[in-house]
């Protein structure tokens, strides 16, 4: 009988497609073990009224699934890599970050646009992301928004019903999901990797966690994407430094050319409008005293 690993997941849609696609990567390195998926219930699932950025604490999308890894009843998660907390509990380790895709946000919108002026003056924009509103409005002051809740294709129906000019979401679940946008009527345009619009913390990335010094955890080290796993810990790095989730203005992003990281990252002060953007290049054998360098000195700048 093959050996069962069961693997710990959200029931969305996106959730269960991104660990079915980690599924299928463990298999393959690892054809005599099964995997099973656990689909779970998060408290970010449950409550699908409050606005994110008032819920309290972070990892409201995982907490409850790290929970069942300690306690034993799964033996890996796969996270979206920006809804972890920014310290990882004890017991837990990322042993992988696979292959990471595109991490720009882009507005979604019934409206043809080529840029954030094509919106109409005070349109009405659907996010539960303070850095998402902050970056738009230093850009567009006019602007409104409206706490934006629900799976990807809940969010699509609303904004296909006129309950906002536009939405804006992360690229890569519109990518992982294959949606067809035209489906519904509605255009994307997405919004350029130039300040101030640096992305959430591992947007764009699939995380895969699981007890520290277990047989999954070396296992699971097979699929990890050495780079990726190195911008990502960056990210972390410097988002540990505030000690803060999402509900603060900040992003943060790394890349990597040859051996050399650049990360660049965004502060921003939803009181004045302002925001310190910073940006480092080092080795990148040095990704966690980059990212952690970059925390401090914008934190400092405020």
């Amino acid at each position: 009988m093959k050996k069962t690993f069961r693997v710990g997941t959200r029931k969305s849609n996106l959730a269960q497609m991104q660990t079915d696609q980690v599924i299928d990567m463990l298999q393959k390195k690892w054809p005599e073990l099964t995997f099973e998926k656990v689909l779970m219930t998060t408290t970010g699932d449950r409550d699908q009224t409050t606005a994110l950025h008032q819920m309290s604490g972070q990892g409201v999308f995982v907490k409850n699934i790290q929970q069942q890894l300690m306690n034993g009843n799964i033996d890996l998660a796969v996270h979206s890599a920006k809804d972890l907390p920014s310290t990882e509990e004890k017991p837990l380790t990322i042993a992988a970050i696979p292959v990471r895709v595109d991490v720009s946000d882009c507005l979604i919108s019934y409206h043809h646009l080529h840029d954030l002026h094509d919106l109409p003056v005070h349109a009405v924009i659907g996010t539960g992301s303070m850095r998402r509103r902050f970056e738009l409005l230093s850009q567009r002051s006019d602007l409104r928004f409206q706490s934006l809740r629900g799976n990807i294709e809940t969010r699509l129906m609303k904004l296909q019903n006129k309950q906002y000019d536009a939405i804006i979401m992360a690229k890569a679940a519109i990518e992982r999901l294959n949606v067809k946008l035209s489906d519904y009527g509605l255009y994307q345009y997405t919004l350029p990797l130039t300040k101030p619009f640096i992305p959430a913390v591992g947007q764009g990335a699939i995380a895969v966690e699981c007890c520290k010094n277990t047989e999954i955890e070396k296992r699971v080290a097979a699929i990890n994407q050495c780079d990726d796993y190195r911008c990502v810990m960056a990210e972390r790095a410097f988002l540990a430094v505030f000690g803060l989730g999402c509900n603060v203005p900040l992003g943060a992003h790394a890349t990597i050319q040859e051996d050399q990281m650049t990360i660049e990252g965004i502060l921003g002060n939803s009181q004045t409008g302002t925001y310190c953007y910073h940006r480092l290049q080092g080795h990148k054998d040095d990704y966690l005293q980059l990212g952690t360098q970059l925390g401090k000195w914008i934190k400092n700048c405020q």
